[in-house]
């Protein structure tokens, strides 16, 4: 895989469905506005649809769970998710941390010095979806959340964050009630505009898990219309065996 294709999917990710309808965020505090920034940002994605309608993107799915650093007091209002993608070429990891900013949300993303323990921590008990703080990278790549009717827009023009190939990648998010839309633009280190494109996910539906009661109900249902039909024939027969006597 191009390595250019990965480097878009290095800092944002785009293009979620939101199971709620944003409350007016205007009323809401700071505080407030990350919890529903974080609720939307956690779950399953793909972007299927944007690769039925465009096969040169490469096809990702994505789980993000919300996390607990080690050795954290909890008195701070920050929140903490896991991100994890996969796709045919490359396979990335991610800690993204929302927290208070001046007047906005600040959006910190760090890279793991060692990933390999942490693939499919999102599958784990709540319990032990912990993440060490010293396995987090010291590079930070940031941008500010803020809130404008409908949506919660943010961007690092024009500094950017570093990318692998020395040059550097500016990120806007556009986050709405129903998708969230990113632009991720990688330049050279002579600054020539290598990569435009948005990758869009969407929200998978998850399939509630049968229960040993779902599965009785549905046997003793079962059951009984056999019990029914049973029932029905019994008279059915007695008739058309008076009938031949």
């Amino acid at each position: 895989m191009n390595p250019l294709k990965a480097y878009t999917l290095a800092f944002l990710v785009t293009g979620f469905v939101f199971p709620q309808q944003s409350q007016a965020a205007e009323l809401l505090t700071l505080s407030a506005q990350i919890k529903e920034v974080v609720k939307w940002f956690t779950g399953n994605f793909d972007n299927a649809n944007q690769v039925a309608s465009n096969p040169s993107v490469p096809a990702i799915t994505m789980t993000n769970c919300q996390v607990q650093l080690d050795g954290s007091s909890g008195t701070d209002e920050s929140q903490n998710v896991y991100l994890e993608q996969h796709s045919a070429g490359f396979n990335r990891v991610r800690f993204y941390s929302f927290g208070l900013g001046s007047g906005a949300i600040d959006l910190d993303i760090r890279s793991f010095i060692n990933s390999s323990s942490l693939s499919g921590l999102c599958d784990r008990p709540v319990s032990e979806r912990i993440i060490s703080q010293n396995n987090l990278a010291a590079a930070v790549c940031s941008l500010d959340l803020t809130y404008e009717p409908s949506r919660y827009v943010g961007n690092n023009a024009p500094t950017g964050c570093p990318s692998s190939t020395g040059g550097k990648v500016i990120s806007s998010v556009s986050i709405q009630a129903n998708s969230i839309n990113s632009l991720d633009q990688i330049f050279s280190s002579s600054g020539q505009l290598l990569v435009n494109t948005p990758i869009e996910f969407r929200r998978i539906a998850t399939v509630p898990e049968s229960s040993p009661l779902a599965g009785l109900a549905i046997a003793g249902a079962g059951l009984v219309f056999l019990y029914r039909q049973k029932q029905a024939r019994v008279p059915m027969m007695k008739s058309v065996n008076s009938k031949l006597s």
